[in-house]
């Protein structure tokens, strides 16, 4: 078990290390059993390894998820199926009730704003133009968590292309080993390229490091435009930046394609 569950095993892992760098505790592979307040401390229990636990602090983050609000709408009188408060829809954003549409948070399955929007305006669209309905697109899925050093994903995770049955090379390299990285002594870290065997084009990018946040923008954009590893290689990146990181790994992979 790893905090960040949804990213893959090596970049939760090098957040994890940063965390136990700076001296911060990190407990894994536990089960909350109580939460509570004890004077000015809060406390919390839970179970890890058949053992009980407790730890104390002078505040405590609430970080486990959000449910949508949507009990109050009495969504069953018009025939909209939900799950635990979510709104149901398919591709279109069309609810159980085929005159209803929704986006957003309160429909999932990523609560995300750009989606959120996207999500709304293809409700819109469709609602209005019932004969060339448009669909939700996710195969440039974003992911970011704002640690210190961030962490992001878009499209494939080595966990999301196993559990699909999609073949992929990978391939990655380390900011300490990266000039402008070691310059900032910004050094944990790595970013990391999937992509098709055959035709190189990218399948899906994941950067934890200094703004990884802004990084994986580099990787959307050539997602967008289904770019292969060997175009980003070739992609001219000014020395020294950040950015030109992503070029080690494109450069690599571009040697492995059979396509």
């Amino acid at each position: 078990p790893h905090i960040l569950k949804a990213f893959d095993d090596d970049v939760a892992g090098e957040v994890e290390a940063a965390f136990r760098a700076e001296g911060i505790t990190v407990h894994t592979g536990c089960s909350l059993t109580d939460a509570r307040q004890d004077g000015n401390e809060k406390v919390i229990a839970f179970e890890r390894d058949s053992g009980q636990h407790e730890v104390r602090a002078e505040a405590v983050f609430h970080g486990l998820g959000r449910s949508p609000n949507t009990g109050s709408l009495a969504l069953e009188n018009g025939g909209v199926e939900t799950d635990n408060g979510r709104i149901l829809c398919d591709a279109h954003m069309r609810t159980s009730a085929p005159h209803i549409f929704a986006g957003g948070d309160c429909t999932g399955p990523y609560e995300i704003v750009h989606l959120a929007i996207q999500q709304g305006e293809v409700a819109a669209h469709n609602i209005l133009h019932p004969g060339g309905l448009r669909s939700m697109d996710y195969r440039m899925l974003i992911s970011v968590v704002f640690t210190d050093p961030q962490s992001a994903t878009v499209g494939h995770t080595e966990k999301t292309a196993k559990a699909q049955g999609i073949p992929y090379l990978t391939a990655s390299y380390p900011f300490n080993d990266h000039g402008k990285s070691i310059i900032m002594e910004a050094m944990h870290g790595f970013v990391k390229l999937l992509c098709d065997p055959e035709s190189g084009e990218i399948l899906g990018g994941a950067c934890v490091g200094p703004m990884g946040g802004e990084l994986i923008h580099e990787i959307v954009t050539a997602m967008a435009k289904r770019m292969t590893v060997t175009e980003l290689a070739a992609t001219p990146h000014y020395h020294p930046t950040l950015a030109e990181i992503w070029t080690y790994p494109a450069e690599e992979l571009a040697e492995k394609i059979t396509g």
